[in-house]
């Protein structure tokens, strides 16, 4: 058999051919995104959301928040909180009262610091829904008549500052503890401030700043 013929047999034997197989490969391609897609969109209905009554609390709605009063800065705030707020997210997202800063969202930078119920506490790390009744000050409550505190203009005096990021915390951390101890020592106020981290490394005139020196 001459060489001609055996390409020619070759050539005539059924097979697989490129086009046959671009074709199936393109089907199943398709078929498969399809199938994900559909799966995709059937996991991405929202569910039906429940309701309930919490004992003590009027039925509002769904279970994920409930209807109360905030007290921040001597003001009251009616409104609804869902349960996944932090009180960061409330402060800063849903009220406006920017001056509580983002920091680290674990609760280990001190960025967040406002004063709960005369303690300093990082606001990244409590739940909104739980504060009803609480007494809470942030930096924005400070000042009065348009006049920073005594506090503040510390800050301003020892230059206690640089990017100014961690400030707020440092402030309202330094407040809390001068509204218990109106004359305390420095080893007092770094144990106070060891929660918040400068990352400019401002703490020797943090320090001062509080002491009001």
């Amino acid at each position: 058999m001459t060489e001609e013929k055996k390409t020619e047999e070759k050539t005539a034997q059924p097979g697989l051919s490129r086009r046959k197989f671009l074709a199936g490969t393109v089907a199943g391609l398709v078929v498969g995104a399809a199938a994900t897609y559909g799966a995709t969109t059937m996991m991405q209905q929202p569910a039906a959301t429940p309701t309930a009554t919490t004992p003590g609390v009027a039925a509002v709605g769904p279970v994920d928040g409930k209807q109360m009063t905030l007290t921040i800065n001597g003001k009251s705030y009616p409104m609804w909180v869902n349960a996944r707020w932090s009180l960061q997210d409330l402060l800063r997202n849903k009220i406006g009262l920017t001056g509580t800063m983002e920091g680290c969202n674990l609760g280990e930078c001190g960025a967040c610091t406002v004063i709960a119920n005369g303690n300093a506490v990082n606001a990244c790390e409590i739940l909104a829904i739980e504060t009803a009744g609480w007494q809470i000050t942030t930096i924005e409550g400070l000042a009065a008549g348009g006049k920073l505190s005594s506090i503040q203009n510390n800050f301003i005096k020892q230059s206690a500052f640089q990017c100014g990021a961690c400030t707020p915390g440092f402030i309202m951390a330094g407040k809390a503890l001068l509204d218990k101890n109106s004359s305390p020592s420095e080893d007092d106020v770094r144990e106070a401030i060891s929660g918040n981290l400068c990352r400019c490394g401002t703490y020797d005139r943090v320090v001062l700043a509080i002491l009001g020196r």
